[in-house]
């Protein structure tokens, strides 16, 4: 695993809790807990190299060659493990499954598409097939192994990333008896690294890195490679092991960067599920779990059956080439030079006359030999995948049998291959949570579903009332020429034309979508749909079928292509007069829309210059009345009454106002969208004709 150095971006998911204290889990019990993984481990460790060994044909250790060579023997391996496992890896790489996203409420039902094509374009960008197919051999062999997500700063973002472990590299809290980990404390693994690059990604921690390199202390499982006996190998180049390790505390995962001499970095993990709970970006599964929890995988019960044939075979090869005799004291001149050519094809020996010598029979001994291993050798095709699994069997009349016989040759292994299943569903639930926290941005996914287009889905996606309404006008049968023509009207409507752009909604948002993530299984029907295509065909004389029964029938590539091809040619002159007068109800419909809205911001319009008239009459000065005059009087005429008026004063020189603060104006109200909706701006109001 390469050591993460980005910067893990904090989102509003994240849980915030009271914060990371350090001291909470201190660096002794931090090295505690590795000490205790790799003690309780050992023997499992030993037993899964051994196990590691086997299928590399390293089947004889050299103290057995050597008691082998010293009784003439020849130490003959027949490896008959590698191929069970080769064949259950290319069975997995064959049979990948994609997954799938299911809407946990209906208003997501829509969404669910772009889930499922967002989470399989990063298990593609990835390759994250072929690092659960090294996973699936880890469990095979050694009995577990898994992958880390991992966040890394991309040139748009945040990115996913998926890091492939090694299950030499890896240790697990001891406790733990679940397959998937599921009740570990702890869970980590080894890097090697050297000094000067250890001390480079963490320059302050210069005495830590070398009081770890002064330390040796550690087994030989987690050692570098080649094997050295420190934590530190070599002379000249000086190598260091650093611990990351991910533990649990009150329910929030945290995770550590440390090596021997002390802690080199440490956070909470911010990654959280749909439903807010913290979890682990390290997925580790087993295959098997012993009672001491100990883990193990499938080569562990073919150990015993390939030691027998091992030596079965050795030993009816040694009995076949060596002759032994019964004869008497002085048959023969030179007992050695008799041996010799005893050992020979084409020995001769000469006896003196009237002594016993004869050979013995062992032929009852080698048939015996050759019987055992073969016996050996049928117990070992019986485990993993046998011959009707492996579609060996020449008695199968049809491939429809064939592929019965291998579903049936399965089941005694389908209890290991749901494992792998679980784990693959995990990560692809782990790759949405992520998505979901991470994902803020537009984000394009190319998808090429269709060997000659290649379509993209958009992720936070703003939707226009323009890509509205061509969507609806395509789903109502309308061809893309008579789409345009539409669009083209509206825009030309210099009312209705600006609405067009205004952003209604944003579609796939992660973050509002609630999905459920399922594994996909997609069987190889290649068989089964052939002899369905042949049977429909030997059905033509009697029968007569529509050209499109035939064609969903086929295994044709463009099959769907086709169909649609067959549906537009087909079209009749009444389905063509309904699909126009559905366009022009669907025109009336859009148009009757736009009005509505542009009611709606002109009355939103109207409401606004109300406030505004409101608030400047609120903020004018108010004049004082000085001499109250009649309409049409002159200063100092005579009153209707015939009193003379005094001419008015002067008006005052008005003097400045202290500056007043103009009264808020309430906030405009909203359009009524449907639920979930984010409501769109109205046009800015700068430019209105004065009162």
């Amino acid at each position: 695993m390469q050591q993460y150095t980005g910067t893990v971006p904090q989102v509003p998911q994240a849980p915030s809790g009271d914060g990371y204290d350090e001291a909470a889990t201190p660096l002794e019990t931090l090295v505690a807990w590795v000490e205790d993984a790799e003690e309780a481990s050992d023997a499992a460790r030993k037993a899964a190299e051994r196990d590691r060994d086997y299928f590399d044909g390293k089947q004889l250790t050299a103290a057995e060659k050597a008691t082998l060579r010293k009784r003439g023997q020849p130490d003959v391996v027949i490896n008959r493990i590698q191929p069970k496992v080769l064949f259950l890896k290319g069975w997995e790489a064959t049979n990948r499954t994609d997954p799938r996203a299911f809407p946990r409420n209906p208003q997501d039902e829509g969404a669910s598409e772009a889930a499922t094509d967002a989470l399989r374009f990063v298990a593609d960008r990835t390759e994250l097939g072929p690092k659960l197919s090294t996973t699936w051999e880890h469990m095979l062999i050694e009995g577990f192994g898994g992958v880390e997500l991992v966040i890394e700063q991309g040139r748009e973002g945040p990115d996913i990333d998926i890091k492939q472990w090694d299950w030499d590299r890896l240790f697990y809290d001891p406790h733990s008896r679940k397959l998937d980990f599921s009740d570990a404390r702890y869970l980590g693994g080894y890097v090697w690294m050297d000094e000067g690059e250890a001390k480079a990604q963490w320059p302050d921690a210069a005495d830590i890195i070398d009081s770890t390199i002064a330390d040796a202390s550690f087994t030989q499982t987690y050692d570098d490679r080649p094997r050295w006996k420190t934590w530190v190998s070599g002379k000249t180049r000086k190598r260091v092991r650093i611990v990351q390790m991910y533990h649990k505390e009150d329910g929030q995962w945290m995770y550590c960067v440390f090596a021997k001499g002390g802690k080199l970095d440490s956070y909470p993990v911010p990654f959280v599920d749909q439903d807010g709970r913290s979890w682990c970006p390290l997925m580790l599964q087993s295959a098997f779990v012993d009672r001491d929890n100990n883990r193990y995988g499938l080569v562990r019960t073919m150990i015993d059956i390939q030691d027998e044939i091992n030596k079965r075979r050795s030993k009816a090869l040694h009995r076949l080439a060596m002759r032994q005799v019964i004869t008497e004291r002085g048959a023969v001149e030179d007992e050695d030079a008799t041996k010799t050519e005893l050992a020979r094809p084409d020995g001769m020996i000469t006896v003196n006359p009237g002594f016993r010598f004869e050979l013995m029979d062992n032929t009852s001994l080698v048939a015996g030999e050759i019987s055992m291993m073969n016996h050996a050798e049928q117990q070992i095709e019986l485990l993993g995948p046998n011959a009707a699994m492996q579609g060996k069997d020449d008695g199968a009349p049809s491939g429809r049998a064939i592929r019965l016989n291998q579903q049936s040759g399965q089941t005694e292994l389908n209890a290991l291959i749901d494992q792998h299943k679980q784990l693959r569903r995990r990560v692809y639930r782990g790759i949405w949570d992520l998505i979901r926290q991470y994902k803020r941005e537009p984000w394009w996914i190319r998808v090429t579903d269709n060997e000659q287009n290649v379509r993209f889905v958009g992720i936070n996606r703003p939707v226009t009332l323009k890509e509205e309404l061509a969507k609806r006008f395509a789903s109502q049968g309308m061809e893309p020429p008579q789409v345009e023509q539409a669009m083209q009207e509206l825009a030309a409507d210099p009312m209705r034309g600006p609405t067009l752009e205004q952003v209604i909604r944003v579609d796939n948002n992660p973050t509002e979508m609630w999905m459920d993530i399922t594994i996909e299984d997609v069987p190889d029907t290649a068989n089964v749909q052939e002899e369905q295509f042949n049977a429909l065909v030997q059905l033509a004389p009697a029968v007569t079928f529509p050209p499109r029964v035939y064609l969903m029938a086929s295994n044709l590539r463009n099959k769907k292509e086709l169909l649609e091809e067959l549906k537009g040619g087909t079209e009749t002159p009444e389905e063509k007069q309904a699909k126009q007068a559905a366009f022009q109800l669907e025109m009336d419909k859009a148009k009757s829309e736009i009005d509505k809205r542009l009611a709606e911001i002109e009355k939103l319009r109207a409401e606004t210059r109300k406030i505004d008239v409101e608030a400047d009459m609120a903020q004018m000065p108010q004049g004082v009345i000085v001499s109250p005059q009649v309409l049409g009087s002159q200063p100092g005429a005579p009153s209707p009454a015939g009193l003379s008026m005094p001419a008015p004063a002067a008006p005052p020189t008005p003097q400045p106002e202290p500056m007043q603060q103009p009264m808020p104006r309430p906030a405009p109200q909203s359009l009524s969208l449907p639920e979930g909706q984010e409501p769109a701006q109205p046009p800015p109001f700068g430019n209105q004709p004065p009162l």
